[in-house]
């Protein structure tokens, strides 16, 4: 085991029925959310797209986050319901993410809304982003709202192992945030061992870090080594044939192993963490970022073998700080 290198996927923006990115352009920039084949972006990603994702990432053997935002662009949450579907329909979605993905994946908030941040007074937008918010941020008000979306997941019955920023979510007071997540693990969930993604690396020697380690607290860093490589699949591309899925599933590892991110950072000494989001894997309905997934499952599966283990970013987190 001390030869086998972990590899993570880390998936980003997943919600129920939400298309996320779609809102994200409308409501937060005012952008055109049409796509280079003529039509709109989808308002919603169906259901059964989760049990595609969950038949490929078995199939394949991945493990990694899959993150939930809890209260997805004001319209909702995931307790009392999202996008107007009833409650039952929202803890449905949920409750097969938790039992078809719950061995491999570990599950986070991706903060509150992934939109306008929220007063917790009133549960109302205030007039910055989540990101523009945190900026100006200490431990003592970021606390409680890292709490929050912890709290909606476990009243979910999602036990949240981390959490995801949202954006570049407390990148400016990063000191203070790292404090924020444990306190408000140790408040929600009575845990002392966590995790965070915030960071993408282009050192391709990288590895998760100790973030922080006090008192009775330990919290690891997961940093991603390459951006999202599948983010044209959103806009420019229409339903993907072999040659195109190939070519793109080439930027993370090509056939012959020898080139693409995961080699690079493998022959760095670096830990290959890729990541993807709910909305590039669905390529507005063609599904062609899944099949890319599938793809690089593949490849890792023939050409690397033994040589990586798909873990998911508890398990990174307990070798770097445990060395277990």
């Amino acid at each position: 085991r001390d030869n086998v290198t972990p590899i993570a996927l880390l998936v980003d923006d997943p919600t129920p029925f939400l298309h996320l990115y779609r809102h994200h352009m409308r409501d937060l920039h005012g952008s055109t959310t049409r796509a280079a084949d003529g039509r709109d972006l989808a308002e919603e990603i169906p259901d059964a797209f989760l049990g595609r994702f969950i038949a490929v990432t078995r199939e394949r053997g991945m493990a990694g986050k899959f993150s939930i935002v809890p209260a997805p662009m004001f319209r909702g949450d995931v307790v009392r319901g999202i996008a107007g579907r009833a409650p039952a329909a929202t803890r449905a979605w949920v409750r097969t993410a938790v039992e078809e993905l719950g061995a491999r994946f570990d599950f986070c908030p991706e903060m509150i809304t992934h939109s306008w941040a929220m007063d917790l007074a009133t549960g109302e937008p205030l007039t910055e982003n989540e990101h523009d918010w945190s900026r100006r941020q200490t431990r003592a008000t970021l606390t409680p709202y890292i709490a929050r979306g912890l709290a909606l997941l476990k009243e979910s019955h999602v036990d949240a192992t981390g959490v995801t920023s949202p954006w570049m979510f407390g990148e400016d007071v990063e000191s203070e945030y790292i404090v924020a997540i444990a306190a408000a693990q140790r408040e929600v969930f009575g845990r002392d061992f966590s995790w965070y993604f915030l960071h993408i690396k282009e050192d391709p020697m990288t590895k998760p870090w100790i973030a922080l380690r006090e008192g009775d607290a330990t919290l690891v860093s997961i940093p991603a080594s390459m951006d999202d490589a599948l983010w044209d699949t959103i806009w420019k591309h229409g339903r993907a044939d072999a040659r195109l899925i190939g070519s793109l599933a080439d930027a993370f590892l090509t056939a012959d192993g020898r080139a693409g991110r995961i080699r690079t950072v493998l022959d760095a000494g670096g830990w290959p963490v890729l990541l993807v989001h709910w909305q590039t894997l669905f390529s507005n309905g063609h599904e062609t970022g899944l099949a890319v997934l599938d793809e690089v499952g593949a490849r890792v599966r023939r050409v690397l073998g033994g040589a990586v283990r798909w873990s998911s970013c508890l398990e990174m987190s307990r070798i770097v700080a445990l060395g277990t």
